[in-house]
């Protein structure tokens, strides 16, 4: 299963050269039905207090998002996990680049779906769990034409 960041324009993330280690940046590409730097998959999903519950994120976020869905998203090419996560290095921070990080990293490589702050059902905010402003969230970000963009930035403050 693929998890696309932007179908509707054809753009997918990508991890850099489809290199499998930690620290490799992923960045946003045409989608390809054959590059297997697209794998990605979704290994641990719940709502916010469940992952909180696995100590995935904090109690803070759990008793703000609640019943908010989250999410890990793994680097898994042709199928095979390899155990990294899309994620940060370390707390969120202004136009961080995204990476792949080792899965079992609380709130860095987990990513909260803010669909009750949503503009319209199309479009959602998508939350790093190592932020807890929650007034002003860091969230993943693409600012202009992805195709323009060598990597993605986890963004900016604000929904």
């Amino acid at each position: 299963m693929k998890y696309a960041t932007s179908t509707s324009l054809g753009f997918v993330e990508t991890v850099f050269l489809g290199i499998p280690a930690r620290g490799v940046p992923t960045e946003v590409r045409p989608s390809s039905s054959s590059n297997p730097a697209e794998d990605l998959i979704i290994p641990l999903a719940g709502t916010v207090s469940q992952l909180a519950a696995q100590g995935m994120l904090s109690a803070a976020e759990a008793a703000h998002y609640a019943s908010d869905r989250a999410v890990q998203i793994e680097y898994a090419p042709y199928g095979q996990p390899t155990g990294l996560c899309t994620a940060v290095a370390v707390t969120a921070y202004q136009d961080e680049a995204l990476s792949l990080q080792p899965c079992s990293a609380p709130g860095t490589t987990v990513w909260i779906l803010d669909f009750s702050d949503s503009p319209s059902p199309s479009y959602f905010a998508i939350i790093n769990g190592s932020d807890t402003d929650f007034v002003h969230p860091f969230s993943m970000t693409i600012l202009g034409n992805p195709a323009h963009q060598l990597f993605t930035p986890t963004g900016r403050r604000g929904r």
